[in-house]
């Protein structure tokens, strides 16, 4: 129990470090993300013990045994054992995961005799002075779980009196049920995107407006509130139902719940503080971005803070509009105009949490144990050379029963002393099996230990395998190449039973150049080259690499980057996470990754590597890289639903307004439109293409686009971020569903240009010759609070319709602008939605 409790310390410690650096590096993220930051990092030490208590043990050798030895004596029992559990180890010795019997470590203790009895006492005499000391240290050990009991009441117990005291002050306030306050909550309501009643009251116990409730959300004013203007009663609601909308409440009870299970550990408080302290901060944003000048909101929150005082347990349990504490930064962070003020997508509190199980999983069952080859040394130190005759069975083994040779030489049923077991335990071994075989066979490859796999063709009818076994359990394994019918059968498993077992074999294996392969492998790279064939089947991760090759492709890996190149191939490759490049690939391949980007391009020459966070791409077109930044994307709104032909429909919100858009517009999302040069796809993230001479066809979930100088044609479609394209010679589409577009046309000429924006800014930037007819198009949402315009360096006759239109979604009017260009050879087309359109000469 008492190691149980040093390893949650210690990997509680860990979690709550990472959550507080993180939280502070992202200072050029909005407030929104660093919340969720914390969020989920309280999330991780809430469950850190439950998956600690629930996950199998992950074993990493990667202490000293001196360490893990002083960390086990530290249990009341197991010090009590030390001297006869020290004396067995000063006669015994096992392989760890190889299944020792205790028989075996007793018999072979007989049979050191004397030498093992002086080793026993001299361990005794060490550890007997140091036994008074532990004792007396460990003493207290029985009463810690009694202190944390009464640390823990007592927290609780706050909180119960807090939550008790706002239900007594919401008993005794009065509602505001006028028409006045009515009207005021029902559209801040609306524009918050909250559904669920609100109740709106005022109480006397109070000095500033305050939110509670989880199912029931109460806003609670100040009695003063009755006296306050429309517009300061307006954003005090509207930055509470901000809070109601993203669910603080909820936050600050599982905050306060986490602090009281470790109401000892101070970065748990701290955790808490800047959680807080961070939602408010979000709401601020949420407010300005609505629409409230900065100074103006600034003004209010001053107003509001200059009557708060503290309010006691009842102010952990709810969120307050301005405490004193937190002042001067939020103003500071208000009246900042490089502030991003953007809220969370749909997908971020998703994805947060799938993230947070990836690191709470590995980091519950994480164990640090002794090195296995510091073990050896230490036993080996320990006790005399071993005459005991004692021996072991590398289990390896092919079609005959003959022993197979194993290590430096050593025969499957050799003697070994101690001394050749303390050298062999650190090697490895490699042997060769092969089988006939004819072309047009099938290699079956069953992996259950995994490995990497290098399958190339030759001209022998024969399937060769040259092993390499390595890793700590690598006696343990078994392997075996036999015949099958229509081919051959490739297998390797473990023989000891146990759910930690290490090993990183490599399997060099040679097929008739027309052979086919499928494959399950528990981990490992997989290469093919030089093979024409049918390849399926998954790896549980790796590299994928096939090179030169024909046929039909459907392999998958858990993770790991994906390499096709100069093949005819038809088909799917796909990885859980990882770059898939297809370069100089003729046939209908897909590529599909769940994070990196998907790259496919004619000729072959891309590079990879990854770089802080990002993976860069480099194109062989002899300009700069091309940057490729993994991410779940962010722009100036969210968007959901598709550009494509036909009826499309984009849900846009900026700051709390929420716009829908529903249009009809044949874009090129499914057409063959810029499929000549270089593709790039990605699930979401940000993607910058320094050039792309050939054209480019560039696609991402979420995320800002940035492509250079550029020929021939190009697409961009994002779910939601700027577009930045340009200088570009040919004709371009950029599509996103919130976001800024700036496109830079250069040469004379006809250029057409398709532009689509759910909300933000287009700029074109176009040549003084233009031969195009443009057909612009800004319209402005009826809950933005202004209208937009087309700003113009070419004479131009604007109109606007009179009516709100609601066909297309949220109610809105129209600003339009067409004229035709010296002979109107291509077309302009621009729509945009709450954003200016703005063109410039260049």
């Amino acid at each position: 129990m008492t190691a149980f409790v040093v390893a949650l310390l210690i990997k509680l410690t860990l979690v709550l470090t990472a959550g507080l650096v993180i939280s502070a590096i992202s200072r050029g993220l909005s407030p929104s993300v660093r919340h969720l930051i914390l969020c989920a990092t309280l999330l991780i030490s809430a469950l850190l013990p439950l998956a600690m208590w629930m996950s199998p043990d992950w074993n990493v050798p990667v202490l000293p045994r001196a360490f893990s030895t002083a960390l086990s004596s530290a249990n009341d029992q197991e010090l009590a054992a030390a001297p006869q559990r020290s004396s067995a180890r000063s006669g015994a010795f096992g392989f760890e995961n190889e299944g020792a019997a205790a028989t075996d470590a007793v018999s072979e203790a007989k049979s050191i005799g004397a030498p093992a009895a002086q080793s026993s006492a001299l361990v005794g005499d060490i550890v007997s002075p140091l036994s008074a000391p532990k004792r007396a240290g460990l003493a207290v050990l029985p009463l810690l779980p009694l202190f944390w009991a009464i640390g823990f009441a007592g927290v609780i117990a706050w909180l119960i009196i807090g939550h008790i005291g706002l239900r007594r002050i919401a008993a005794r306030s009065w509602p505001l049920d006028s028409e006045h306050w009515i009207r005021i909550l029902e559209e801040e309501r609306t524009y918050a995107g909250v559904t669920k009643p609100v109740i709106l009251r005022s109480s006397s116990a109070i000095s500033t407006p305050l939110t509670w409730g989880v199912r029931v959300p109460v806003i609670l004013l100040p009695e003063d509130a009755l006296e306050w203007p429309e517009a300061h009663g307006r954003i005090v609601l509207r930055h509470e139902l901000a809070h109601v909308a993203r669910g603080d409440a909820l936050t600050q009870l599982t905050a306060g719940l986490v602090c009281a299970a470790y109401w000892f550990h101070p970065l748990a408080w701290i955790t808490e503080r800047r959680l807080r302290a961070e939602c408010e901060r979000a709401c601020d944003d949420n407010v300005v971005s609505l629409g409230t000048p900065a100074a103006e909101y600034a003004a209010h929150l001053l107003e509001v803070a200059r009557s708060a005082r503290a309010f006691g347990a009842a102010g952990f349990l709810s969120v307050a509009m301005a405490r004193p504490s937190q002042l001067e930064g939020r103003l500071l962070a208000v009246l900042s105009e490089s502030r991003r003020r953007v809220r969370l997508s749909s997908r971020a509190r998703p994805a947060a949490a799938v993230l947070s199980a990836l690191v709470l999983l590995p980091l519950a069952a994480f164990r640090a144990v002794p090195s296995t080859a510091e073990r050896v040394r230490n036993e080996a130190a320990s006790r005399p050379e071993n005459k005991s005759g004692e021996q072991f069975t590398a289990l390896v083994s092919t079609e005959s029963t003959a022993p197979v040779s194993v290590g430096n030489g050593v025969s499957a049923n050799a003697g070994v002393t101690l001394a050749d077991k303390t050298r062999q335990l650190q090697a490895d071994t490699s042997f060769q099996l092969s089988v006939p075989a004819r072309s047009g066979g099938t290699l079956t490859l069953d992996l259950k230990t995994g490995g990497k796999i290098i399958m190339t063709g030759w001209d022998r009818q024969e399937v060769s395998v040259r092993a390499f076994l390595r890793g700590r359990d690598w006696r343990a394994t078994k392997v075996t190449l036999e015949p099958s019918v229509g081919g051959a059968l490739l297998a390797s498993e473990f023989t000891a039973s146990g759910s930690n077992q290490s090993s990183s074999h490599v399997f060099e294996i040679k097929v008739p150049r027309n052979y086919n392969a499928t494959i399950s492998s528990a981990g490992g790279s997989v290469s093919i080259t030089d093979v024409d064939g049918t390849f399926k089947g998954q790896t549980g991760g790796g590299e994928i690499n096939i090179q030169r090759a024909n046929g039909e492709v459907d392999i998958q890996t858990g993770g790991g980057d994906v390499h096709v190149s100069d093949s005819r191939v038809d088909g799917n490759v796909s990885t859980g996470g990882g770059v898939v490049r297809i370069e100089g690939v003729t046939g209908n391949i897909i590529g599909m990754s769940g994070s990196g980007p998907v790259i496919q391009s004619k000729s072959s020459g891309t590079s990879v590597r990854h770089e802080n966070g990002s993976t860069l791409v480099a194109i062989a077109t002899g300009e700069d890289d091309a940057h490729v930044g993994i991410g779940s994307g962010k722009g100036s709104g969210k968007s959901t639903g598709t550009i494509s032909s036909g009826s499309s429909i984009y849900t846009s919100t900026d700051g709390g307004i929420s716009t829908t858009t529903r249009w009809s517009d044949d874009d090129g999302s499914k057409t063959g439109f810029a499929m000549s040069g270089i593709r790039m796809s990605m699930a979401g993230g940000p993607i910058s293409l320094a050039a792309a001479p050939d054209g480019a066809r560039v696609t991402t979930g979420g995320g800002r686009i940035r492509i250079g100088q550029s020929g021939g044609e190009v697409y961009a479609m994002t779910g939601g971020g700027d577009i930045d394209i340009g200088p570009a010679t040919g004709s371009v589409e950029a599509h996103t569903g919130a976001g800024d577009v700036t496109i830079e046309l250069k040469g004379a000429g006809a250029h057409s240009v398709n532009v689509t924006s759910g909300r933000g800014q287009v700029v074109l930037v176009i040549p003084r010759d233009l031969d195009a007819t443009l057909e612009l198009e800004s319209a402005y949402t009826n809950n933005l609070g202004h209208k937009t315009r087309i700003v113009s360096d070419f004479p131009l006759q604007t109109t606007e319709t009179a009516d709100w239109d609601a066909r297309e979604g949220t109610p809105r009017r129209y600003v339009r602008a067409r004229r035709t260009l010296v002979k109107g050879g291509g077309i302009i087309r621009v729509r945009t939605v709450n954003g200016d359109v703005v063109l410039k000469r260049s």
